[in-house]
């Protein structure tokens, strides 16, 4: 039905699969029904889902606008949305992305009357939220009551409206199932209870559902997501084909070693297994530090970093902590991961004190962020001009002006320069929604992330396990490896096997977040709960095997001889 471009691949006479090892091009080139690819760490989950799609529309005469594909965040739409492009062209933007929450909100526009709501109904914003809970307090009937009273919608009901409305209306069932005959859901490890029946209810049980995802990554239960809806795929959809996508691009020999022996006794996996794509005899092996303290820890982290990038001063050099030898690593390949946030604060204090630049993880909501809900309803309610970014700009600057002014309302509590901060966050969703305020703000209230990690900075990453999933680095420190850390366990409570088995997946996205170089530390006293207590390496550390460390104690020598003789 149309011609579509392949991003240049003509021109080296390959086909559209031809740049896919042969799992991948099983599972992109499946033949329709339900689907479920089983996609390791670092085995091209996203390449194998786009090439899909490509494939099904380039080759089997599939039509883009009966395509959807379903993401849990927007930057992982955005990124799946460019590489559609990169393979389909301009048909590409007839596939419809989106997040669950953007999909949700897509139905109840198309049905706001049937839901019972205004056609210009929007998402309750922070402040709204807070006006109406106050004055309903635990009443949720109540609560709802005002929001409609208001014309608002709350963030869940983005997801629990459009599944009400389907499961009573089969006929709107029917128009959505015939619209989008395609659907393809990344990381299903990840949907919980809501969002497993609207997809029931938009792909019936023989129906064309591509689901791509790893249960061993399956790390937000606390979020309500339930990975027991992944391990009943095939329970649920008739005859589902199932894809094992194994080969493993992104780390050493020696880390994915690790790992797979690490998640081995709660793997959820049947036959468990990571073959590197790498084969480097020389690969170092993972690196283990026993710390006596936090700060010792952190101390070690500055230290390795020094080697790392070549010497930081002279000082370095004269004092013989490293050989001065060439290296290609800098400060933006490296990566420290901690259980808990607490943790960051002697690392950053330790980097700091050696002048390593720093940027620490967001992935905190742009609503949440100070000064975002002002900005927000300055845009709506105040008469300015421009494109949506110089409107964000001059909200921004009026909004820094009245904040500069002690009031007596208490508006004085977000402060002039949260407002700037939030004008360079917002900046870059408004260019990217053109003129469409109303995209704009739905955007900010179905969950736009801020990531104030810029990927072209020269600084140290640091991050929590949970913010690492779906990166990955040249080099990781993962401290903190302590029972009662990994697993996170409180004074006087002891966790369930589902909890440690969670833990233990947590543990395996961290050693899988690594390249070429992956450290584990742990400390022999920490403070935690406002003591410090005595503590010992986690349990997750016993299942590795020995031989695959390089002790990296002060009692050790800090390179095995051997070692220096490949050097040399």
């Amino acid at each position: 039905p149309f011609e579509p471009m392949l991003a240049g691949m003509e021109e080296v006479g390959t086909g559209l699969l031809d740049r896919l090892d042969a799992m991948q091009r099983v599972a992109a080139s499946a033949p329709g029904g339900p689907l479920l690819i089983v996609a390791g760490p670092g085995t091209g989950k996203t390449r194998t889902l786009t090439h899909r799609i490509a494939y099904l529309c380039a080759e089997l005469n599939v039509f883009p606008d009966q395509c959807l594909a379903i993401t849990f965040t927007r930057r992982a739409a955005e990124e799946l949305r460019h590489r559609l492009d990169g393979l389909l062209g301009p048909v590409a933007e007839d596939v419809t992305v989106g997040t669950f929450h953007s999909l949700g909100l897509t139905v109840l526009r198309e049905n706001a009357a049937a839901a019972g709501l205004p056609a210009d109904f929007r998402i309750a914003d922070d402040a709204d939220r807070a006006a109406a809970r106050a004055e309903a307090g635990d009443d949720d009937e109540r609560y709802t009551a005002l929001l409609r009273k208001r014309d608002l919608v709350d963030l869940d009901e983005l997801l629990t409206l459009p599944v009400a409305l389907l499961k009573g209306d089969r006929k709107l069932v029917r128009e959505y199932r015939e619209r989008w005959k395609w659907i393809f859901v990344d990381e299903y490890q990840d949907v919980d209870a809501v969002q497993y029946d609207l997809l029931r209810l938009l792909s019936p049980p023989d129906g064309n559902l591509c689901a791509i995802g790893d249960p061993d990554q399956a790390i937000y239960s606390f979020r309500g997501a339930d990975v027991g809806y992944f391990l009943r795929f095939s329970q649920d959809f008739t005859d589902a084909r199932l894809v094992r996508l194994n080969r493993n691009y992104r780390s050493s020999a020696p880390i994915l070693a690790a790992a797979v022996q690490a998640i081995a006794p709660s793997s959820l996996v049947r036959g468990r297994r990571l073959d590197p794509a790498r084969l480097d005899p020389e690969a170092p092996l993972v690196g283990r530090y026993a710390a006596s303290s936090a700060h010792d820890e952190a101390d070690f982290v500055v230290r390795t970093v020094d080697e790392l990038v070549g010497g930081l001063s002279h000082r370095s050099l004269d004092s013989g902590r490293i050989d001065g030898r060439a290296t290609s690593l800098s400060f933006s390949d490296i990566a420290v991961l901690y259980r808990t946030d607490a943790q960051a604060a002697p690392i950053v204090d330790a980097l700091a004190r050696a002048n390593i630049p720093v940027q620490k993880r967001s992935h905190d909501r742009l609503r949440d962020r100070p000064g975002v809900p002002a900005i927000a309803r300055e845009l709506r309610h105040a008469g300015l001009d421009g494109s949506l970014a110089a409107r964000v700009r001059q909200a921004g600057q009026i909004l820094a002006e009245r904040f500069a002014v002690p009031t007596l309302d208490g508006s004085g509590a977000v402060r002039p320069e949260d407002v700037r901060t939030a004008v360079d966050l917002l900046t870059p969703l408004a260019r990217r929604c053109g003129d469409d305020l109303e995209l704009f703000l739905n955007q900010l209230a179905t969950g736009a992330e801020v990531d104030a990690l810029d990927p072209r900075a020269e600084a140290v990453t640091l991050l929590t396990l949970h913010a690492a999933k779906g990166l990955e680095f040249p080099v990781v420190f993962l401290v903190g490896a302590e029972d009662g850390l990994l697993p996170l366990r409180w004074p006087g409570s002891e966790p369930n096997d589902d909890a440690v088995a969670e833990e233990r997946r947590l543990f395996f996205v961290g050693l899988t977040r690594a390249q070429d170089r992956l450290y584990v530390s742990h400390a022999g006293r920490r403070a935690r709960h406002g003591a410090e207590r005595d503590t010992r390496p986690s349990p997750f550390l016993d299942v590795i095997d020995p031989a695959l460390f390089e002790r990296l104690d002060a009692t050790e020598p800090r390179r095995p001889k051997d070692h220096q003789l490949r050097l040399i």
